[in-house]
């Protein structure tokens, strides 16, 4: 208040003083306006520090991580946490169908097909007595004595013990996927080498899938036996 009113005789003054020529204010007038400004309260200014840590912090956007195998790509969340993880799902089947679900499926096809390519290409240099038929002739074969229906019973009634453990898993029983616990020759005892183990089975399994796929192409293309090359 006692500052209002200092200001305010100042502009009085300096107004008169637009209008005189030469004159100065009385000492009198003086000291009263040095005496109220000394007196005036000092104006601290606000502090700025304690107005920022009032303030929210700004929220930093998570970082994007990318796909290793699809650069181009932004990794799917889902699949961290898995061995052979290198962010390969372009069509975003880790968002819609659980990832244990998808890794039972992955590891039953590898191992499906790493005991197929095997089969394929043995039955071309070995055939049992009264079954000499090539690889290619061996379904049609099959199908005419009986014997697909035979691996259709054996192999349906496995897949029947396989829903039930995978439902098992699905509804929280803790079984990790692929796991039925066949290890009988304990390579998984040490629980270090698991990892290593599963990798190798996964990276094995994926070649493999490809492999048989190769086989049979060739083999229906050539309708030769192994290497199945042209003549």
């Amino acid at each position: 208040m006692v500052s209002n009113v200092a200001i305010v005789l100042m502009s009085v003054f300096a107004t008169a003083l637009g209008f005189s020529q030469g004159s100065v204010l009385p000492r009198y007038a003086m000291r009263q306006i040095a005496k109220m400004e000394a007196e005036a309260p000092a104006v601290v200014p606000p502090d700025d520090t304690a107005l920022d840590d009032a303030l929210p912090a700004p929220s930093m956007a998570p970082a994007i991580e990318y796909s290793e195998s699809l650069p181009f790509l932004v990794k799917r969340k889902n699949l961290a946490g898995y061995v052979g993880d290198v962010g390969f799902d372009p069509l975003g089947f880790s968002d819609i169908l659980p990832m244990d679900w998808l890794r039972e499926a992955e590891l039953k096809h590898a191992r499906v097909c790493m005991l197929a390519t095997v089969g394929f290409a043995f039955t071309d240099f070995y055939t049992l007595p009264g079954f000499e038929y090539t690889t290619l002739e061996a379904h049609d074969a099959c199908v005419a004595s009986g014997a697909m229906s035979q691996l259709l019973l054996w192999i349906g009634l496995l897949e029947v013990f396989s829903f039930v453990a995978i439902d098992q898993m699905l509804r929280g029983s803790g079984r990790v996927a692929g796991d039925y616990g066949f290890d009988p020759l304990g390579f998984a005892s040490d629980p270090a080498k698991l990892q290593s183990l599963q990798m190798k089975e996964l990276a094995n399994g994926r070649l493999a899938m490809f492999a048989f796929s190769g086989f049979v192409t060739q083999a229906v293309l050539t309708g030769n036996t192994f290497p199945y090359l042209f003549n």
